[in-house]
């Protein structure tokens, strides 16, 4: 059963309430879903592309990156500050309390095509934020007004070929399936990011018949977001594609990393596909795992899976499957980020973010889930 409310707030739409409840063996309890239409405008411009989102909780404020890439379309890099009112009952509200572009060293814009902002994680001391981009550097330091602070694409290795040509080189990252998250741990001590698939020389991308190999990258990190030693590269299955369509699109891929520890993650993935012909429907499957990088064999310094010998002995990463959006929702959208909120009743809360790619036909949806069993402990 669900019901619609209306807000005639700022910014704040359609809220769309759904079932509470578990679904089987989850642990976690869904709260609902809220939704803003992709025809939100926030200082003429808009509201969208949220791809990360990061819960500050010393100001108790949320900071999301927009995708755009610079572009009439979708506007310039940015990321906005988010003020998300939520209790025991669900999301009641967002209210947009800022945008900022990201810029160069020098303030000034990036190029057209240059950033294609997917994930952000707040700094161990609350001051700047580190952020994962699909075009050009993969990783990235800006300060909490945009401005760049420090590029770290020398921290990947070479053999993911990141900001080079991937179209035509025969290894490295897949065109339109690089570097997707980032997360810090609560520790301080370290950053994750992932690619969204497989590296070439690795293996294929999900099939409906197999997975895909990914690679999860994990730094040391110093409390002002300054990136270390790369200290571990371990191996994450993504699931094989779960459903196609006949419309040509199909795929599934990891889209955004929570840490809950130093070796615990939340993985979510997120698989699409055309629910009509051409590129003007698409409909999406989303789960999100419970991941364990601390039994996975380390495979730091290798170029490719193939050259590895007993790679049949490599140990990836456990995961165990937490949320499956169809148990909550019939239009999970296509979501691409994750946090944690504020506590309700004492419990942890878990928010998540779509992406509505500047699209009519998606929204910006937030959903939120209450930890009642301590499974995010």
């Amino acid at each position: 059963m669900t019901t619609l409310r209306l807000s005639k707030l700022i910014a704040l739409a359609v809220g769309f309430s759904a079932l509470n409840g578990f679904a089987a063996d989850s642990g976690l309890r869904f709260l609902n879903e809220y939704s803003i239409p992709t025809d939100k405008t926030f200082q003429q411009v808009k509201f969208g592309g949220l791809s990360g989102i990061a819960w500050d909780q010393q100001k108790n404020v949320y900071y999301s990156i927009s995708d755009a890439r610079n572009t009439p379309a979708e506007g310039v890099a940015r990321f906005y500050t988010l003020k998300i009112d939520v209790n025991d009952k669900g999301i009641n509200r967002v209210d947009i309390l800022s945008m900022k572009e990201l810029t160069d060293e020098q303030g000034l814009s990036f190029k057209t095509q240059e950033v294609d902002g997917e994930s952000l994680a707040l700094t161990p001391d609350k001051k700047n934020l580190l952020w994962t981009s699909e075009l050009g550097s993969p990783l990235r330091l800006s300060s909490l007004d945009g401005k760049l602070i420090k590029d770290y694409a020398d921290k990947v290795p070479a053999w993911y070929n990141a900001g080079g040509d991937l179209k035509k080189a025969p290894e490295g990252l897949r065109n339109g399936l690089t570097f997707e998250s980032s997360t810090v741990t609560p520790s301080g001590k370290f950053v994750y990011i992932a690619a969204e698939s497989a590296l070439k020389q690795d293996g294929n991308i999900s099939t409906t018949v197999s997975s895909s190999p990914v690679r999860i990258l994990k730094y040391t990190v110093q409390s002002d977001g300054n990136v270390g030693e790369l200290v571990g590269e371990f191996i994450y299955n993504v699931d094989p594609i779960p459903q196609v369509t006949k419309h040509g699109v199909n795929d599934n891929g990891l889209a955004e990393m929570l840490a809950i520890s130093d070796d615990k993650l939340l993985i979510t993935e997120r698989a699409g596909r055309n629910a009509s012909e051409g590129f003007n429907d698409f409909d999406f499957t989303i789960k999100t795992y419970l991941a364990d990088v601390s039994q996975a064999s380390n495979i730091k310094g290798e170029k490719s899976l193939n050259a590895i010998e007993k790679k049949n002995l490599l140990q990836p990463v456990s995961k165990k499957m937490l949320i499956d959006f169809n148990d909550y929702t019939k239009a999970p959208d296509c979501i691409e980020a994750m946090t944690f909120g504020p506590l309700i009743n004492g419990k942890k809360s878990l928010l998540f973010v779509s992406d509505n790619n500047f699209q009519p036909y998606q929204a910006n949806k937030f959903f939120v889930f209450v930890d009642d069993n301590g499974v995010l402990n």
